[in-house]
Order: structure tokens, then sequence, then C-alpha cells
């Protein structure tokens, strides 16, 4: 879930959502430079902080067993997280484009970040959309390394 989905299922801002994520007061993980939560962990959570009388005072009649999930599920759970990692790829190499004041850069610092297959994809859509442009230049040593560099 993200954080807009996790503040209108508990009926909170999403201002307050980022705070007690970076607060870790709320279960949450960061995929790249997006906060992600699991439902099941939110849920376990809430009942583990609510207030009046202790859940464990009641004996549940039966154990808790973690639903086994379907490769759907799955496979749709793993295309969410690339997507995430695409966006927050796309969103800090765009943003390295306009804060920094240089004309090219070296793909590999994304690549370490993200990782090749990530950055190759987010670089692709960024030069159909004619935003960047990717090229070769001389580092050090004279080897060849893949550059990109703001469209004007």
């Amino acid at each position: 879930m993200g954080p807009a989905e996790v503040a209108k299922y508990l009926g909170v801002t999403e201002r307050t959502i980022y705070q007690w994520a970076q607060q870790k007061k709320i279960p949450a993980f960061k995929v790249g430079s997006v906060w992600r939560f699991r439902r099941s962990e939110v849920d376990r959570w809430l009942e583990s902080s609510r207030s009046g009388p202790s859940s464990s005072e009641v004996e549940p009649l039966t154990p808790y067993i973690e639903p086994s999930r379907s490769k759907w599920r799955l496979r749709k759970d793993e295309e969410e997280a690339d997507k995430a990692m695409q966006e927050a790829c796309r969103a800090y190499i765009l943003t390295t484009l306009q804060a920094v004041d240089r004309e090219v850069f070296v793909i590999e610092q994304f690549e370490d970040r993200f990782g090749s297959d990530v950055v190759e994809e987010v670089i692709t859509q960024l030069r159909k959309e004619k935003q960047v442009t990717e090229s070769e230049h001389e580092g050090l040593n004279g080897e060849k390394v893949k550059v990109i560099s703001k469209r004007s």
C-alpha cells in the first residue's frame, strides 16, 4: 500500500503517515525513495497500539495462519514493487539533472543506486520523451563510459 491508501485506511492525513513512517511509529519500508506499507503489518500494528483492554487477554479460537499468496498476487506485488522502483529512479534522475550544475552524468552512478535494469528502462523512457540524450564519453584511463545529459 502507498502512503495515500494507508492515510485513507487509518483516517489520518498523508503527512501524518509520512511522519509516523520516518519516526518508525508505523511499520513501513522504502523502495528507493518511496514509502510502502503491508496491510497485514499495519493491521497488527493497529491491534498492538490500540487503547483499552489488551487483546492478549483473549485467547484466539484458532492460531493465526498467514494465508498463502497466489502466483497472481505474488506477480502483482512484484510488478508494483518494480513500478515503484522505476518511479523512484525516474524522480531521482530528473531531480539530479535539475539540481546539479553539470552537463553530463555518468549512468553508472544511477545504476549503483537502482540497478542497471531499472536505470536502463527509465533512461529509455526519458529518451523517448526527449528529456535526455544518451552517449559515450571518454572517462578515466581512456575508458568509454555511458553518460546522459539533459536536453534543452
